[in-house]
């Protein structure tokens, strides 16, 4: 614990003056998680010495330093609390000297996407602006005032472009900030997993692990420690750099990277503070998912208005998301634009639509559909969707939901067709 020089006082002083208690209430500690009965239990953290270590206890009382003052422990910041998600936010205290920070240009990536069926009418100048365009990118703003702003910068998300997650230090979890800014909900630790893969905002139970330390690395220029992290739901590696003048906010980065394989905030994976500059999640069934930063830039005036949590004057929705359209990916248009010409089709089945794709999904989470590798929609759960302007061809069409955890090989598929992620609904016995 840090020690500090508070004051000085002399023996006479010392004989005539009561022994003080130690102040401070419990208001600071975190509440016993409602999950507690079902988690692995906590693993203990370093504690103080015991008395037999300690230098000062011989003599007893306060210990001092080599000239005699005496030295006690400084209070420090309070632990975090979680988020309260059933009532509105206090407003944000933070002012225009908390505005500077870094900002970090980052993106998700799917690693091992198929790649296009190699027909002769392939376009694959359009199938690489097609990639760019659904491009996973992310703008992170990190302040040392203990403030991250983690925008979604591109429409290929399952959430809409330009949400936010905001995050101070001072609580875990996150708050989803609408588009607009004008409202926002709080997502508490252990909901991220099925907020990006369901768009639901269930919680799941987090578990409080260790980091194992694998070395030493060198990223944008920094050096980096590698860590890796294991739990009951997934894997992931960490790379992180210490980015001076940050404070606490590197750990705001870590704790939402966390949250995707349902670790505690609370864990002592990021108490170095350090910001990840890469990562990679790995799931049971093989699956994967990176991040990784592509430039990072330090900032002396952020916009510190976009750092707020909850954004200024904006309207707490408990249990609501942001309203988002069907998401269509590509317009008519672009989608033509895969193949130069129509080319060699099989018969259509029965269910066959006139023209374009039919994409319908099964299963119990938001699943993407791929064609030759390019995610082209998003689809609910037990719905399905209508992708117009594909050209009369052979493609490859694929499924897969966002985290990686579940993915669909690719088949070959002649379009006009129908495409269906899992299984179809049992029509019942026929009747006799």
């Amino acid at each position: 614990m840090r020690r500090t020089l508070l004051f000085l006082l002399t023996a006479p002083l010392l004989a005539g003056c009561p022994a003080q208690g130690q102040g401070g209430g419990q208001e600071g500690q975190n509440q016993p998680s409602p999950n507690a009965s079902i988690l692995p239990a906590p693993l203990a953290s370093a504690t103080e010495p015991s008395a037999a270590q300690k230098p000062d206890a011989a003599r007893g009382g306060i210990p001092a330093d080599s000239a005699g003052r005496l030295m006690v422990p400084e209070a420090g910041p309070p632990d975090p609390t979680p988020f309260r998600d059933d009532e509105a936010l206090p407003r944000d205290t933070i002012s225009a000297k908390d505005g500077l920070g870094v900002t970090l240009d980052a993106s998700f990536k799917w690693l091992d996407l198929p790649g296009p069926n190699a027909v002769p009418e392939l376009s694959n100048d359009a199938l690489k602006k097609a990639r760019e365009k659904t491009a996973l990118k992310l703008t992170i703003d990190l302040a040392p005032a203990g403030r991250m702003r983690f925008a979604l910068a591109s429409a290929s998300f399952p959430l809409p472009q330009g949400a936010e997650l905001r995050a101070m230090s001072e609580h875990y979890g996150h708050v989803l900030v609408w588009p607009n800014g004008n409202a926002y909900r709080v997502v508490r630790a252990g909901m991220l997993r099925a907020l990006l893969s369901e768009r639901r905002a269930d919680a799941l139970p987090v578990s409080r692990v260790n980091a194992d330390l694998k070395g030493k690395g060198k990223f944008l220029g920094l050096e980096t420690t590698k860590l890796e992290v294991k739990s009951p739901v997934g894997e992931l590696s960490l790379e992180s750099a210490n980015v001076p003048n940050l404070g606490r906010a590197g750990e705001l980065l870590c704790r939402l990277l966390l949250d995707l394989v349902a670790v505690d905030p609370g864990s002592s994976v990021c108490a170095d503070a350090f910001v990840p500059l890469r990562a990679e999640l790995r799931w049971p069934k093989g699956g994967k998912l990176s991040f990784e930063v592509a430039a990072l830039a330090r900032k002396p005036e952020l916009p510190f208005g976009n750092l707020f949590v909850p954004p200024a004057g904006a309207e707490l929705r408990a249990g609501e998301l942001p309203p988002q359209a069907a998401g269509v990916l590509f317009t008519r248009d672009d989608l033509a634009g895969f193949h130069s010409k129509p080319g060699a089709v099989d018969p259509p089945a029965k269910d066959a639509p006139g023209e374009g794709l039919v994409a319908v999904n099964r299963t119990d989470s938001v699943r993407y559909v791929l064609v030759d590798g390019v995610p082209v929609a998003w689809v609910r759960p037990q719905s399905e969707v209508l992708l117009l302007g594909l050209l009369p061809g052979r493609y490859s069409v694929s499924w897969r939901d966002f985290l990686g955890g579940q993915i669909e090989p690719p088949k070959i598929v002649s379009i006009p067709a129908r495409v269906v992620a899992g299984a179809e609904p049992d029509a019942g016995a026929p009747p006799p």
